[in-house]
């Protein structure tokens, strides 16, 4: 997970082959978002994510206009900038997409019965069960996302891939607060290792229905949490973490 463990602003700075810059500052602020590191609501400002990310405001310009296209965040009034808010709704949605994108890049995958793509995912697996065992909830939902995306990977379809890819991205912060849900962690695993056993098993029915059970858990457990919290009259983060574009 080389550029998924950013867990301070010190850990923005890039240094790296211009050519490469923007690709890693997309990458950088994209984990960063889903880490909670800006979270929703908190404003984004272009001379600060320069000084963070020690790169010119073009790069910076070209790294948020992506993250803008695939919902991260928003621009607002005077182009003022700040990560998106998902609602209830929102998630609701989002799940609900990925249900039947996923499912189907699950029941791809099996059925193309690639050793080696089963060997990565299967590693991957245990590697979400060590950082449970820790109680790494973090490094948990990072690696929840390779999973997922070894998954459109392995189901040989281009298009599956590149729609389903931006959900993730946005699904990843919203995982992070359903893991908090009482017994989530716990029953999220054992839904995982259902998925993984029908995988490894080259059962593509199976596979599909553990995926389609999990992501309604999963879809219920977040919903829940902002119906929660909406109906609490949580604060919307209003942070100024790196925020208006000039």
């Amino acid at each position: 997970m080389s550029e998924a463990q950013i867990v301070d602003y010190s850990d923005l700075k890039i240094i790296d082959n211009p050519m490469l810059v923007r690709d890693h500052a997309l990458e950088r602020l994209r984990t960063a978002i889903s880490t909670g590191l800006y979270p929703p609501g908190t404003r984004l400002v272009e001379r600060e994510l320069c000084e963070a990310l020690g790169i010119s405001r073009t790069s910076v310009r070209e790294a948020l206009r992506q993250l803008q296209s695939e919902s991260l965040i928003e621009v607002g009034k005077r182009r003022n900038i700040a990560v998106a808010i998902v609602t209830a709704q929102d998630a609701h949605d989002i799940y609900t997409v990925r249900e039947m994108l996923e499912t189907e890049a699950v029941r791809r995958l099996v059925e193309r019965g690639d050793a080696e793509l089963v060997k990565r995912l299967t590693r991957i697996h245990k590697d979400l069960q060590k950082a449970l065992n820790k109680g790494n909830v973090q490094q948990l939902s990072l690696m929840a996302a390779e999973f997922y995306e070894t998954i459109l990977q392995g189901s040989g379809s281009k298009v599956i891939h590149d729609v389903a890819r931006p959900l993730l991205a946005r699904v990843n912060y919203l995982r992070l607060r359903s893991m908090g849900e009482p017994g989530r962690l716990e029953q999220g695993m054992q839904e995982w290792d259902r998925l993984m056993e029908a995988i490894q098993a080259g059962d593509a029915t199976r596979a599909v229905e553990a995926m389609r059970t999990h992501l309604a858990n999963s879809r219920n457990a977040i919903v829940a949490r902002l119906e929660a919290e909406a109906a609490d009259g949580a604060p919307v983060p209003t942070r100024r973490s790196a925020g208006t574009a000039a």
